[in-house]
């Protein structure tokens, strides 16, 4: 499918690609701004949540958007869904600790983490949607690089910020190799996923949210096997 000149001139598509785009640079500057506060901890990765949430929330309720309010149904469906992810990270091959950042959990997860997956999802939902209406698979081989760069950017930063550190596995720097080809995949499968958002119900939108969350276990899971699985006996 291409990218049609009317949804290029649509001031609304122009609209959510500005918010959408807001909200990926607030979180990249105030991650790097975090850096700076010895204090932070499972509290900033909170309120940049939540300033996220309002954001976005306020763009649907001032535009009556419902494509960015079904990207938002799809990414806390997301973010639910991938707490059994985070389960096995941390309980399973043990690379994962959340710890350093404090507060409550929600089973093995800081109780913010789904919301954290839920902006993740729009975003790369949202970007991924018009990179593939715009240059067919192309896009999503775009998305997948942005995921594979733009994701393990926050893998990296978290350790400093005190929200949550990897051991035990092959990595660069203090991001696992794992994450960068999970990141990939998760980009990418998101994507797919948003596709159909469009024109879906509520209903879909949940259904096609859980989907995600089994999706991103599924990434991880197939990329630790490649790289500290496989790799790692040869």
């Amino acid at each position: 499918m291409t990218y049609s000149f009317h949804n290029q001139a649509d001031p609304l598509e122009r609209a959510r690609l500005r918010i959408v785009l807001a909200t990926v640079v607030i979180n990249v500057v105030a991650v790097a701004l975090l850096v700076l506060a010895p204090w932070s901890d499972w509290k900033t990765g909170l309120a940049l949540n939540l300033l996220d949430n309002f954001l976005l929330l306020s763009f649907v309720f001032l535009r009556r958007d419902i494509l960015i309010a079904r990207l938002m149904v799809f990414g806390l469906a997301v973010g639910f869904a991938e707490l059994p992810a985070d389960a096995w990270l941390v309980l399973h091959t043990h690379t994962l600790n959340y710890s350093v950042g404090g507060g409550p959990m929600l089973w093995c997860s800081p109780v913010w983490m789904p919301f954290a997956w839920q902006v993740v999802a729009v975003q790369f939902g949202y970007l991924g949607l018009r990179l593939r209406e715009r240059f067919g698979g192309w896009g999503l081989f775009l998305i997948g690089a942005l995921g594979a760069v733009n994701i393990p950017y926050y893998e990296e930063m978290a350790r400093r910020i005190h929200w949550w550190a990897y051991s035990g596995c092959r990595m660069i720097s203090f991001t696992p190799y794992y994450i960068v080809l999970g990141e990939l995949g998760i980009a990418i499968a998101l994507t797919l996923l948003a596709l159909p958002l469009r024109q879906a119900s509520r209903k879909q939108a949940v259904l096609l949210g859980l989907a995600g969350g089994l999706a991103i276990f599924i990434c991880y899971a197939l990329a630790y096997l490649v790289t500290d699985v496989l790799l790692r006996t040869k």
